[in-house]
């Protein structure tokens, strides 16, 4: 009966585990909590390039309230936004400084949607979106590294991730006194 009796230390091992499932959750949501902030970020400088690129109008369907954009610079100015907000060199490897920085970004699809492809309807992965208007869409793709207690518990080094966005330009007439 003196086993029964004796009980010190028994709280120590339920202690123990309950210490190390504590860190393992706050490790697990830190990590998702990173890859969700890249994500968005990503996501907003992404959006950034795409408005750059569909404000490539061509001037003289402009003048004819005709919206199309100009492919050759849209492309240039999509780039070149791109690389300045994410901090990428002319290969779209991240530089020191970048959000990114766990390897190459890929520019997956990019289309620019002339008037007379309109309604345009893509597919990429399980997303399908159709554009009623020119537009310009872009789809990139991007390494991140997963936190320290993700590969201790045998998850992947890094994870690739998906943005994609359309941005479209919108004609506004107004009467000249109301500019």
């Amino acid at each position: 009966m003196k086993v029964l009796r004796d009980q010190r230390g028994s709280a120590s091992v339920p202690a123990l585990f309950m210490i190390v499932c504590f860190f393992a959750v706050g490790a697990l949501v830190t990590d998702v909590a990173r890859h969700y902030c890249i994500k968005v970020a990503a996501k907003h400088k992404l959006n950034l390039a795409c408005r750059s690129a569909a404000a490539q109008l061509d001037e003289e369907e402009l003048k004819d309230a005709n919206l199309v954009i100009n492919e050759a610079r849209a492309v240039k100015a999509f780039h070149e936004v791109l690389k300045t907000n994410l901090v990428l060199d002319e290969s779209l490897m991240p530089l020191a400084g970048s959000i990114l920085n766990s390897g190459p970004v890929q520019v997956v699809y990019f289309k620019v949607v002339s008037p007379g492809e309109a309604p345009f309807t893509y597919t990429y992965g399980g997303h399908m979106e159709t554009v009623d208007r020119p537009a310009v869409v872009a789809i990139i793709s991007f390494p991140v590294k997963s936190g320290v207690f993700a590969r201790l518990a045998g998850g992947p080094g890094a994870t690739t991730m998906y943005c994609r966005v359309t941005a479209a330009p919108e004609l506004i007439s107004r009467p000249a006194d109301q500019i």
